[in-house]
């Protein structure tokens, strides 16, 4: 995993999980609470609304439906397990014996990888560093946004209204997902 990729903002709470024996982390919660510091003035988390979407992406009430009523609590192990992505190896298993990354170049079935190009969480360059491990014929990569506009943050490519992929030369076709506001 890309050491930009701001997933690492969550691992304070899987060490304090951990030390603390605590078997769930509320991030729907946590969520929910910051969200009015993050999207009303004077917007002193305004930092944390590029972390799920770009600028104008999503509508308003849409954003704000995502954010406060999506997002449920996480079992400290998964967290404690995607901290590893972030360590010498990769991403592992729980036992920490099996490295993921290791086993993705035996792939037998298509992939197509996808990345916003304003994706903090899972950004491109780490996307791409995953892709490199796939045989060739079998992966297509596709980076969402252009340098004009439109961008795509990590949520955008499931909730942006903008987004519409068909891959005619392999067997599969991506569409986005509408949400209603």
């Amino acid at each position: 995993m890309s050491s930009r990729s701001s997933l690492k903002l969550l691992l304070p709470l899987a060490d304090s999980a951990q030390v603390l024996n605590v078997l769930v982390i509320p991030i729907g919660t946590l969520l929910a609470a910051t969200h009015p510091f993050a999207a009303n003035p004077p917007y002193l988390l305004s930092w944390l609304s590029p972390q799920i979407s770009t600028p104008d992406m999503l509508q308003p009430k849409l954003f704000e439906k995502l954010v406060t009523e999506n997002f449920e609590t996480v079992p400290a192990k998964l967290l404690l397990q995607l901290a590893t992505a972030f360590e010498e190896g990769g991403l592992r298993d729980r036992s920490g014996t099996f490295f993921y990354k290791n086993h993705l170049s035996k792939s037998n079935v298509p992939v197509l990888a996808i990345a916003g190009d304003q994706d903090l969480i899972c950004p491109p360059d780490a996307v791409y560093e995953t892709v490199k491990l796939i045989l060739e014929p079998l992966v297509t990569y596709k980076v969402f946004g252009e340098p004009g506009g439109p961008h795509f943050a990590h949520y955008d490519i499931v909730g942006a209204q903008l987004l519409e992929v068909v891959e005619t030369s392999s067997s599969f076709k991506l569409y986005s997902v509408f949400f209603s506001p």
